[in-house]
């Protein structure tokens, strides 16, 4: 018969149906691990009993067959009586009499295993007319059903564990207009993105008549420290969209297969909090520790994570999720990743211009150094001294400055302190030509190069 088991199988019945269920609630099992283990070696005893009887009754040892009847009925029963008391909507007696019984009359089996002929003749007494199995087949779909409901909302309650939620500090909720130079880099956002962010009815009309869509991916590369990941930040409240980080520490994992379990509920919970009028920004920084070159990363469980990553990254944004991420070594990413980004974006050293306004910006924003961020030809001597500094170095040069200051009699903040600052700190220039815009793209964000 069709019912009769395989060596190594998990198998808690004769009915299909009803033994994904079962083995659907012992894999999904979290908080009763010990009860769904001891029904396992429950059920696998009384399994391992029933292979031995069929193999006594093919071989015709009677008295065999007799000894192992009774303890395969025992088994059974006690089994059966187990399962119809843990799960009474899953009717587990009566499905498995009903099958097998079902089964034996279609090959035409005269005498079916006693235990069930005897709780089929049970059933056929039953003062119910409805056919039983399409009952209970009915209430194991609405079981699986609810479980299949609880199973996602925990996959995605889950997934919140392996993201951060960014809340925006005072400047950030100023939006682009608080950050300092970046025209073009703000102005290519602007037009890419922030629009249909803000606007997703006007967004929709675009892309109707015009076919301009909304990446779904975008990818910012270039030196260090040149705020990629500040530029980010302020997007997403400038546009009014949440913002989830990921971060290579919560997503990765010792164990195969989690951190790929933990990229597919990170993006559950992004595209549980997407809706119409109102997408998510899901970022990564420093996304190279992670979507490595498989020619480099030759392992079985980074294809896995990579293949994951490519997945929800290309179906992302159907779900109103624009994945963003930054790199400082665009070369080590994988290829077929970069091919996800629509938009890849070159963000350089800040020119002039913008070395300029950063440092009035900084100063504009402390009392003491109000004077010298209206002094504009104190600033053009800052900027021209600052050439080759990423942002990240120049706020750590104007803090430094802001001390001497302070240290010196609490005065205001001068010029001549940036001097300073600016000759023991050569050391953090980024070195020319380190970095360049690939595929001979033009220059984005500080640059104002033809």
């Amino acid at each position: 018969m069709q019912v009769q088991r395989t060596q190594g199988q998990v198998n808690f019945g004769y009915n299909q149906q009803l033994n994904k269920v079962l083995i659907s609630k012992c894999e999904n099992a979290k908080k009763n691990k010990e009860f769904w283990n001891t029904l396992l070696k429950f059920n696998n005893i009384t399994n391992e009993t029933e292979m031995l009887l069929r193999e006594a009754e093919k071989a015709k040892n009677i008295s065999l067959v007799n000894k192992l009847s009774d303890i395969f009925l025992n088994f059974k029963y006690l089994f059966a009586g187990t399962m119809d008391e843990m799960f009474p909507k899953l009717n587990y007696s009566i499905v498995e009499a009903e099958t097998y019984d079902a089964e034996a009359k279609a090959r035409h089996i005269k005498n079916p295993d006693h235990w069930l002929n005897c709780m089929a003749h049970d059933l056929r007494n039953n003062d119910d007319n409805a056919p039983i199995l399409q009952r209970v087949e009915k209430n194991i779909n609405n079981i699986q059903e609810m479980e299949n409901t609880e199973a996602d909302k925990t996959e995605i309650s889950t997934g919140k564990n392996f993201v951060i939620e960014y809340t925006p500090t005072d400047e950030a909720k100023k939006g682009f207009a608080s950050l300092g130079g970046m025209k073009e880099l703000k102005q290519l956002l602007s037009d890419r993105i922030l629009t249909a962010l803000k606007d997703p009815k006007q967004a929709k009309l675009d892309e109707i008549e015009y076919g301009k869509k909304i990446p779904k991916g975008i990818l910012l590369y270039g030196p260090p420290g040149c705020g990629k990941t500040t530029i980010v930040k302020h997007l997403s409240t400038e546009a009014g969209v949440p913002l989830l980080m990921l971060e290579s520490g919560k997503l990765g994992s010792k164990y195969i297969h989690e951190t790929s379990a933990r990229i597919n509920a990170a993006f559950d919970y992004a595209e549980s909090l997407a809706k119409d009028d109102k997408p998510v920004l899901v970022f990564m920084d420093d996304a190279d520790s992670m979507l490595l070159d498989r020619s480099i990363a030759k392992s079985d469980s980074k294809t896995e994570e990579m293949a994951s990553f490519l997945n929800r990254i290309q179906n992302a944004g159907d779900n109103n999720v624009i994945f963003v991420a930054a790199t400082n070594q665009y070369d080590l990413l994988d290829e077929a990743i970069k091919s996800r980004f629509q938009e890849q974006i070159f963000v350089d050293l800040p020119d002039k211009e913008a070395r300029k306004s950063i440092v009035k910006l900084f100063m504009s924003q402390r009392t003491k150094g109000k004077e010298l961020s209206e002094n504009d030809n104190a600033l053009e001597h800052i900027a021209q001294k600052t050439e080759g500094f990423p942002i990240r170095a120049i706020k750590m040069i104007s803090d430094k400055a802001s001390l001497e200051a302070l240290n010196d009699g609490r005065r205001n903040i001068k010029a001549e302190d940036f001097d300073k600052i600016i000759a023991q700190s050569q050391n953090m220039k980024v070195k020319a030509g380190k970095y360049k815009a690939k595929n001979d793209r033009p220059l984005i964000g500080y640059n104002n190069r033809q």
